[in-house]
């Protein structure tokens, strides 16, 4: 409760701020509008006075010239002025209320001029390269503090991103992908490619060796249950002796031909080898028998649970070791991320080459950003201009800039009278 009545509080104390604003300049405005309307008042009294007065004075014809033009001046003003927002006298007088009547099309209008003239392509691009955006760009994110505060921010915005993904869609996109992946590939083929390239050449005379090596020791560790073995299968009558004279035999011969294989390289035993394994390729490759057992297989694996347990496990650590890291502003991921950025700031700074390069990529980039978007830029400015209230969009651009257009009704009222002046004195002249 006391958080909600403290942001209650603070809202209100901004709308407060905001009314109050508003409420300067309509005071401002009409402080304004008294002004240029006593102006006016001032020299319709002046006009007024000298009338009757200048049979009596006649030089006040000059000043009578004065406030009659300073008058029509003024009244003329305070037209144009006051037809930019409503009709004057409440008359519907055409091509007043202009804003209020027009303000869709002011809207369009505001748009296509920032289109043409702020977002055009030459210009931004031509921005870009006064100020050698690149070059700044590299020196600020080369400072260790720049750096890191970019740092925070990529991982605030990890952070977030995390809080608001469905892990279940994760999960699912994670499993469609793998699922997808796996389901173009032919096991067998592949299996058969990869047994091909692997054991080719001098790599199929390492796997023999290495299976002799294995061969002889798992020889020398099993002797004891060999011998056993080899003991219960002979007759009950022969000697234990006689069986171990056996028992060592094979295990001589087996030595033997280990290190027969071994020790020639071109002994035959490689050559049946590499005949078994290649009918064993050919048939992983081309059987239609072994493929579709290596697709069933396949099948078999995609339909498992444990895929799906796999996915959503996977995700679910990715998700807890990104949120803990992006948490820590002394984590490995921080860190990480703020010594490249400084890297690469460092990077264009000190190779003017790279920097010409990135300062060109980014150029294309602002380019065809601004070529494909910058129409619908103006779009949106000439919509959400159309979604204003008429008479609030009036009030508030009268708020804006009416004080300043109460200073042409001043100006009219003076320059009217001077030029009224002007024009009785020179018509005398003439006259004279």
């Amino acid at each position: 409760m006391m958080l909600g009545y403290a942001s209650y509080r603070l809202m209100g104390c901004r709308f407060t701020m905001d009314l109050s604003a508003d409420e300067q300049k309509r005071r401002e405005l009409r402080r304004m509008r008294q002004l240029a309307t006593g102006l006016l008042g001032l020299v319709a009294a002046v006009f007024a006075v000298s009338l009757w007065l200048q049979p009596r004075f006649p030089a006040l014809a000059f000043v009578r010239a004065f406030a009659e033009a300073a008058m029509v001046g003024a009244l003329a003003d305070w037209f144009a002025v006051t037809a930019l927002f409503r009709h004057p006298l409440g008359l519907p007088i055409p091509h007043t209320a202009i804003i209020a009547r027009r303000k869709d099309s002011l809207g369009e209008s505001v748009g296509r001029f920032v289109q043409e003239n702020f977002l055009a392509p030459d210009v931004l691009v031509g921005r870009l390269r006064a100020v050698h955006a690149v070059e700044r760009v590299g020196q600020l994110l080369s400072r260790e503090a720049v750096s890191s505060q970019v740092a925070r921010q990529v991982a605030m915005l990890v952070n977030g991103a995390l809080d608001v993904v469905n892990d279940r869609e994760i999960q699912d996109l994670i499993e469609r992908s793998v699922a997808a992946q796996i389901d173009k590939v032919q096991p067998s083929p592949f299996l058969g490619r990869l047994l091909a390239a692997v054991l080719k050449g001098e790599r199929l005379h390492e796997l023999v060796a290495e299976v002799m090596h294995l061969s002889a020791q798992l020889l020398e560790e099993n002797q004891d249950m060999l011998r056993e073995r080899i003991q219960r299968e002979t007759p009950w009558w022969m000697p234990p002796a006689f069986d171990h004279a056996i028992a060592e035999r094979i295990f001589a011969a087996i030595n033997t031909a280990i290190q027969e294989i071994n020790g020639d390289a071109e002994h035959p035993f490689y050559t049946r080898f590499e005949a078994v394994l290649a009918r064993f390729i050919q048939r992983l490759q081309h059987d239609p028998e072994t493929i579709a057992r290596g697709e069933a297989l396949k099948q078999e694996l995609l339909s498992n649970p444990f895929v799906r347990d796999v996915s959503a496990s996977l995700w679910l650590d990715i998700k807890a070791f990104l949120k803990e890291q992006s948490s820590r502003d002394d984590s490995a991921l921080q860190l990480a991320i703020a010594r490249s950025v400084r890297e690469f700031g460092a990077s264009v700074t000190g190779d003017p080459e790279l920097a010409q390069k990135v300062q060109g990529w980014v150029e294309h980039l602002v380019a065809y950003l601004s070529r494909e978007y910058r129409g619908q830029f103006a779009q949106l400015v000439a919509y959400t201009v159309s979604r204003w209230d008429t008479a609030s969009t009036v009030e508030k651009l009268e708020l804006q800039v009416g004080k300043d257009l109460q200073y042409i009704r001043i100006n009219g009222t003076i320059v009217g009278g001077l030029a009224g002046l002007a024009i009785y004195i020179f018509s005398r002249l003439i006259g004279a």
